[in-house]
């Protein structure tokens, strides 16, 4: 059946992804009942991870690399005692060592204050991270050896959130967490590394992000239940893109229009140079553009541009 035909939304969907299911996945049916052709997802999650997905609409999809770059929540739980190819709990098992002690609490703390802060991290070989144009995960698939990169990730908190407990009829020991993260870190790295702090193998066996790109769980709308509504009732959940920009707001004037409008450049004599080195610009009520500063040149350029041709 084809795709009704609906005016361009430009806002955006904050989705509470189930487990089980692809970020593509989840943009896809919201496709199809948006029918919205240019829609995308900030901020990948694997299909075996929930939680909050923004997905941007129309004009929105250009704000898609900010959104991705503000910190995300997750909770989650890892497991001492064995380690997957995956660093998940969907790979196969690569090592196993049962604990015949309860881990030192002393000592686990002292490794999560090692692992917060900036850090480098090797990601997985099953990954998504490209090297020489190529996938980790298709090197793993075809037996092919790679040299991992290292990259850089900034962890702002990494809480227990829960004791220490044995797993039950297993030698094995877990704990919750909390872990707020800059762009770019895998948490199932973070669970892997802390356990090779204690010298012990780890791997995470859930995860949920709770926040991401300035939004939390809270305002997030389980898919199923977008999925069931008529085109109507999900437009009241679509946030405009003001929602989420947070730099100083300047309306323009008749000919300070005309000149965003048609991309133009802005002398540093025209709007003075301001702390946060962006202003989201207005003609009266609506939202035409937000601008740079260049520095280099001193002058203010078209970041995002929202007003129609």
């Amino acid at each position: 059946m084809a795709t009704e035909k609906h005016p361009e939304l430009s806002g955006l969907l904050v989705v509470n992804k189930p487990k089980e299911m692809t970020s593509f996945g989840v943009v896809a049916r919201l496709r199809r009942v948006t029918g919205q052709k240019k829609i995308g997802h900030a901020g990948t999650l694997d299909p075996n991870v929930e939680g909050v997905l923004v997905v941007a609409l129309g004009k929105a999809t250009k704000l898609i690399d900010l959104l991705q770059s503000r910190p995300k929540t997750y909770t989650g739980t890892v497991t001492f005692g064995y380690a997957t190819e995956s660093q998940d709990a969907d790979g196969a098992v690569v090592e196993e060592q049962p604990l015949t002690a309860a881990i030192d609490q002393g000592q686990l703390d002292a490794a999560r204050a090692d692992l917060t802060g900036d850090i480098i991290q090797i990601p997985p070989i099953y990954s998504a991270v490209k090297v020489n144009g190529k996938r980790l995960y298709e090197y793993a698939r075809a037996g092919e050896e790679v040299e991992l990169p290292k990259r850089e990730a900034t962890i702002y908190r990494f809480d227990q959130t829960s004791p220490l407990t044995w797993v039950e009829g297993q030698p094995y020991q877990q704990m919750d967490f909390l872990a707020q993260v800059s762009k770019g870190t895998y948490i199932r790295t973070l669970a892997y590394d802390l356990g090779q702090k204690l010298g012990l193998p780890a791997t995470m066996t859930a995860l949920k992000r709770t926040a991401g790109s300035g939004f939390t769980i809270d305002q997030a709308v389980p898919l199923d239940d977008l999925l069931a509504m008529d085109y109507p009732e999900i437009l009241t959940h679509v946030h405009a893109i003001e929602s989420v920009l947070t730099w100083p707001k300047k309306v323009l004037t008749q000919d300070e229009v005309f000149a965003v409008k048609n991309g133009q450049k802005i002398p540093v004599s025209t709007w003075p140079q301001n702390e946060a080195g962006y202003y989201q610009v207005y003609g009266q009520d609506q939202l035409l553009a937000v601008y740079a500063f260049d520095t280099d040149q001193q002058l203010w350029r078209s970041r995002y541009f929202f007003a129609q041709n």
